[in-house]
């Protein structure tokens, strides 16, 4: 067997990641409140205007004698001092769980953090030493780390000194986020990330020049990995970097040994070894994604495009780092997919001329700090080619992010279309023309630029598959936004948004509605209707109109056409006729029949005159040829009710003979709605209520439940539940909570 070493390294990384994904991330071991706790400090760092130690080896005082020990640590944010690393200190504050993911998409910071070993944030109010010792090595590394920092800031602008802080320091704290906004939309972040091109340029180099300078070379192999294990101490040891270093160890070994270095080998091993020492990093994107971005590098690439031959030298140069970039690019694509659910379109040529740069921006980010170490004035002056580099950067981006589609949202793949492949990959870098002379027993020899030619048009396909999305025949999704409101609903021919708001979670927009748009694949939202202009009702909208950056297009807004509604709503028209999105009102009779999707408006007339604004909340009736029928209600009132019963909307305008599927119950539950009289006409199989986790407001109120329950009806809650997703396929529906029930 070729390379059995390897071969053992991929079977336990399989066997691992099998276990845990069916196991999932550790167990919450934390209770929010005040607490006293005792922990050893591990690493520091500055997070915008925080400071934040962590802590491993913790135990929580209980009583005065009592400890009880906890498998994860502590992330401790304080104003004051920080002790030094490697110190036993013991801290007062207050705990604070991380929040999970309530929505599909939704960044999940509670498994994030306890895939890491942290288990809970904690204010520290103050911390004491328990023990006189700490680390003075490590808390000497943190120091040089923070006067390198700020010999970055004397030497660059506020902007290019957080960036090169970032690649050089591996300190993202004061990267603004616009940014990480204008690197992430170009598909530059990469290089915001300690790598292996840092480990290179450091360790190679000074491994040569102690050769150079007849230094034996063990003692040089010695010195130079010690070096650069501790630049990774020193730089936080993220996973890249821990990477780096390990193959870069693996490298030095195989020249001090006299044996070739096996580059697949090499990253296996490292992979491994990663893995044994925190098995849940597999759970974690940077894993994946820095072993598979060398991977399509290194091997992915070289069995993609074989030997590229040019006759001119910086022709072939440009051929590799066309052939570099794509490889990488293909090869990483199901995992961005699967963690960001888009792929930055342009980002293959942009990186032809950002990767090349990185050399002399990494050789000139190491040389001016040492020259500025001697004269300052010699620093500034050698960061005026770092200054340009990453003006040019942003000018390419800026330039990309204003070219048409230059992201594709593309949604999240499944899991088998992954496994799909990732497998035909792996086949592609297996073959090549000598096992194809062994297996087949071709007598002619293979030719090459054919067999190229036909792993790429696989590898087109490929790419092609992971991009095409198929949507679904209807999908209702009951978002969790908290305190408010969010719907969508999704059919083959378009998207529909009912609300999209809160009062109780900030930048709803950026953290819950754009991932679970990105994460569905939406591109497009045909019709975004609102059915009054309470915050909790439009602030997400309003967020996203706002954008300026914004990769989803609005084609229309539909408002109540109440008296006074375009008063209610001004602001809101007015960013909607900024960005050009067209707006209507809807009024009682109304219908819109797109496709095999039905709506009617049930509520306000047209003219409807009322002093609270929740009283002509537009309510829909939704229909789908599918097998779904659904009453959406906005914040209507018990008036607003008896308003629709007197007209005899349900008889008159609908034909619409219940019981209704759904109902969505009026203002989160409150007792002001869903009277008696109203959820007997609707006669719902199911209520879908809208409301936060223990609000202020008591909603859903007792009385309204009662009444629901009386009815025998299935109730849906975000408080409770997350997200509710409910489709429906032959004329049946099927309903799916994202996540596990909590306690009321």
């Amino acid at each position: 067997m070729r390379r059995p070493l390897l071969f053992s390294c991929l079977l336990f990384l399989l066997l691992s990641a099998l276990i845990l994904y069916r196991i999932g991330p550790p167990e919450e071991e934390y209770s929010p409140g005040k607490a006293v706790v005792y922990g050893v400090v591990e690493k520091k760092e500055f997070r915008q205007d925080q400071k934040v130690f962590y802590l491993k080896n913790v135990g929580i005082a209980d009583g005065d004698t009592d400890m009880i020990k906890k498998e994860s640590g502590l992330i401790c944010f304080t104003d004051g001092e920080m002790p030094p690393v490697g110190a036993q200190v013991c801290v007062s504050g207050s705990l604070r769980l991380y929040p999970e993911a309530t929505n599909p998409g939704e960044f999940d910071m509670r498994d994030y953090y306890l895939c890491l070993g942290y288990g809970a944030g904690m204010n520290a109010d103050e911390w004491s030493p328990a023990a006189d010792r700490y680390s003075v090595w490590k808390e000497g590394l943190w120091n040089i780390r923070c006067y390198l920092g700020k010999l970055y800031d004397k030497l660059l602008p506020e902007d290019d000194s957080a960036v090169m802080k970032a690649m050089i320091l591996g300190d993202k704290g004061e990267l603004s986020p616009d940014i990480k906004d204008l690197y992430r939309a170009g598909g530059i972040s990469h290089i915001l990330a300690i790598s292996g091109l840092h480990i290179s340029l450091l360790g190679l180099a000074l491994y040569r020049l102690l050769r150079r300078l007849s230094v034996p070379v063990f003692p040089a192999a010695f010195a130079t990995v010690f070096l650069m294990v501790n630049y990774a101490i020193l730089t936080g040891a993220g996973t890249s970097t821990v990477r780096a270093v390990m193959m870069f160890a693996l490298t030095v070994v195989a020249d001090v040994e006299r044996r070739s270095y096996d580059f697949p080998t090499a990253l296996g091993l490292s992979a491994a070894a990663t893995v044994a020492a925190g098995p849940y990093l597999l759970l974690t994107s940077s894993f994946w994604l820095s072993y598979a971005a060398v991977a399509g590098v290194a091997v992915f690439g070289p069995a993609l495009w074989g030997e590229l031959r040019a006759d001119d030298k910086h022709v072939r140069k440009l051929l590799q780092g066309m052939g570099a970039s794509v490889a990488v690019s293909v090869f990483t694509l199901p995992l961005i997919l699967y963690f960001y659910f888009e792929v930055p379109v342009y980002s293959v040529l942009l990186n032809l001329i950002v990767v090349p740069l990185m050399s002399v921006l990494m050789a000139f980010g190491l040389i001016m700090p040492a020259a500025g170490l001697i004269w300052l004035p010699a620093g500034v002056v050698l960061g005026i080619p770092v200054h340009l580099i990453l003006k040019l950067y942003d000018m390419l981006c800026s330039l990309v992010s204003g070219l048409p589609m230059h992201v594709f949202i593309a949604g999240a793949p499944s899991f088998w279309k992954m496994i799909m492949v990732y497998g035909i990959f792996i086949i592609l870098m297996t073959v090549d023309k000598r096992y194809l002379k062994s297996k087949l027993r071709l007598k002619k020899d293979v030719n090459e630029k054919g067999l190229c030619a036909v792993k790429l048009g696989i590898s087109a396909v490929c790419v092609c598959f992971m991009l095409i999305r198929i949507r679904p025949d209807f999908k209702l999704t009951m978002l969790d936004v908290g305190q408010g409101d969010g719907f969508c609903i999704e059919t083959k021919a378009l998207t529909v948004m009912i609300d999209g708001g809160s009062s109780s979670k900030a930048q709803l927009y950026k953290y819950q509605l754009m991932p679970f748009l990105k994460y569905e694949g939406i591109r497009r939202i045909d019709l975004w209707f609102l059915t009054h202009p309470d915050s909790d009702h439009i602030s997400g909208l309003t967020d996203m109109l706002s954008s300026e950056a914004c990769d989803i297009k609005i084609a229309a807004i539909v408002l109540p056409g109440a008296s006074g509604a375009d008063e209610d709503f001004y602001e809101l028209i007015k960013l909607a006729e900024a960005k050009g999105v067209n707006v209507f009102y809807n009024s009682t009779g109304k219908r819109l029949d797109l496709g095999d999707l039905h709506l009617l408006c049930l509520h306000p007339a047209k003219g409807y005159d009322c002093d609270d604004v929740n009283e002509y909340s537009q309510v829909l009736e939704v229909v789908s040829d599918r097998g779904f029928s659904g009453i959406f209600t906005g914040d209507a009132t018990a008036e607003s009710e008896e308003v629709m019963l007197k007209s005899r909307v349900f008889t008159d305008l609908t034909g619409h003979s219940g019981p209704y599927d759904i109902l969505k119950l009026g203002h989160h539950g409150s007792q002001t709605s869903s009277t008696r009289e109203f959820l007997d006409i609707i006669d719902p199989e199911a209520v879908l209520i809208s409301c936060g986790y223990r609000n202020s407001y008591g909603h859903p109120h007792k009385e309204v439940l009662e009444r629901v329950k009386d009815m025998d009806c299935d109730i849906y809650r975000t408080d409770l539940m997350g997200a509710v997703t409910i489709t429906a396929q032959k004329g049946r529906l099927q309903v799916d909570e994202f996540m596990i029930e909590k306690q009321d």
